[in-house]
């Protein structure tokens, strides 16, 4: 599906704006009489990011050829993969996104160049996903959960 990449060279959006929306996998029924109904719908939920890149006057140049090239997003209309930062300890992750609609330069100061996107996931990919009970269960005394997921339980566990 996703065949495109961001460009390694140029700089990610900004940590500060990637407001990150999930999609809610139930509904609410709020009958007259008695407490409120939570209905599963799916599990496959998407998320959506919005984001705001900071570039120089080249950087501007290239991502605006990456994005209208037939050979890379097609004029937005491509999916691609690019690092996403989740909001955790681990930092930037590989997502694969399309955007919502079109990017658009917000405004150019000098050699500032600012754009902004919306755009969407099918699915967020998370490193830590098959450790979620163990990050969860590691009481914050014991130290970072990675520390003693590698050296402590790994090594131990049989599943």
């Amino acid at each position: 599906m996703a065949n495109v990449a961001y460009p390694q060279w140029l700089p990610l959006p900004q940590r500060a704006s990637q407001n990150m929306t999930l999609d809610t996998g139930f509904i609410t029924t709020q009958p007259a009489v008695g407490p409120a109904i939570f209905t599963p719908v799916t599990t496959d939920l998407k998320a959506t990011w919005s984001l705001t890149w900071i570039f120089t006057l080249a950087q501007a140049e290239i991502f605006k050829s990456w994005l209208r090239s037939p050979n890379y997003c097609d004029k937005g209309r491509a999916w691609f993969t690019m690092p996403i930062d989740l909001g955790d300890t681990q930092g930037p992750q590989d997502q694969t996104l399309h955007f919502v609609s079109m990017p658009v330069q917000t405004s150019k100061d000098g050699n500032t160049v600012t754009w902004t996107a919306s755009v969407i996931s099918n699915g967020i990919s998370d490193i830590t996903e098959d450790y979620d009970d163990r990050i969860v269960e590691t009481q914050p005394e014991s130290g970072f959960w990675m520390d003693l997921l590698v050296s402590g339980i790994l090594p131990y566990d049989q599943s």
